[in-house]
């Protein structure tokens, strides 16, 4: 059953800083039917890579078997024209969301763009690591909302992996298996992630100089929702120990806090809250100079108040 007593004033929103800054505003599109589908945060909605793609057998015609045409806003056109990707007989298809995600909401979180004059259904499963999968069951085709309610045990919870697997209704034809255009996420989840080497000295914790650029975009994105809650996550790599790992990713967090209060100001009414976790979540391994680079981070996840998701007049 959904806690939706959350959601009555916040939703999950992320970005990461690795890409370019993105514009937050929301935008319908048009499923193959004609019926309009509202993308709350717009274009930065959809899948953006590629983890797997396993071909059904038989397969579909070799034109049609890119899984990145799976990727981005959907550009569907007409089922000869090859601006989708189709899997196959039993195929399968994984997709990660890299500069956003999704969360348990009320109503549907997800919708896919499954394209074509035929209607197949699909194994849908969703993942927060891409380890671990909650199975949603057999999607009927042409049902393409899809609401993720049934599997998630925390609303907290925000995933970034999804898995299509085709059923096996259609296996015949230059594009046997389920067709897929785009999926995009409806209940749209991003986390801005800093890198602490950007923003700090070795084992310090005052912002460098040239970290006012990343913290500036950020702040602008912010002042567009107006109201929120600022959650400010500190991160460390395995050198050193424990407790002084603890006490540098509060101090780095707390820091970044300061500074996002002194650029909003007034001009919107933010909730902040910091949390350290020292080297407790690294997100690589610890044992080469690449991966503590990864676990040496700020992240920051910002909750929007409600109406930034209504669909705009």
């Amino acid at each position: 059953m959904k806690n939706t007593f959350l959601f009555v004033f916040f939703l999950f929103f992320s970005i990461f800083m690795f890409a370019q800054d993105a514009v937050v505003e929301g935008k319908i599109y048009s499923s193959t039917k004609g019926e309009p589908i509202y993308m709350p945060i717009g274009k930065i909605s959809f899948a953006d890579r590629v983890v797997d793609f396993i071909q059904g057998n038989p397969k579909a015609q070799t034109d049609f078997t890119n899984p990145e045409e799976a990727l981005g806003e959907p550009n569907y056109i007409h089922y000869r024209v090859p601006r989708y990707v189709s899997l196959g007989c039993g195929g399968q298809l994984t997709l990660e969301f890299t500069d956003n995600g999704f969360v348990d909401m009320e109503g549907a979180d997800l919708y896919v763009w499954e394209v074509g004059p035929s209607e197949e259904s699909f194994l849908f499963e969703i993942s927060k690591d891409a380890k671990n999968w909650l199975n949603l069951g057999i999607i009927e085709g042409g049902k393409s909302y899809i609401d993720i309610a049934e599997v998630v045990t925390d609303i907290r919870d925000i995933f970034y992996f999804v898995r299509i697997t085709d059923q096996k209704d259609i296996c015949t034809g230059n594009t046997a298996g389920v067709d897929i255009d785009a999926v995009g996420t409806i209940s749209g989840v991003m986390k801005i992630n800093l890198s602490a080497d950007v923003l700090f000295d070795t084992a310090k914790y005052n912002l460098k100089p040239n970290a006012n650029a990343s913290i500036d975009s950020l702040a602008k994105q912010i002042k567009q929702l107006g109201m929120a809650k600022i959650i400010v996550e500190g991160h460390t790599d395995s050198d050193g120990s424990e407790l002084l790992n603890l006490r540098l990713s509060e101090r780095r967090a707390q820091s970044v806090i300061t500074k996002l209060k002194s650029l909003l100001g007034e001009k919107g009414i933010y909730d902040y809250e910091s949390l350290a976790y020292g080297l407790s979540k690294p997100r690589a391994t610890n044992g080469t100079e690449e991966g503590k680079q990864l676990n040496r981070r700020v992240e920051v996840i910002v909750l929007p108040h409600r109406d930034f998701y209504k669909k705009k007049d």
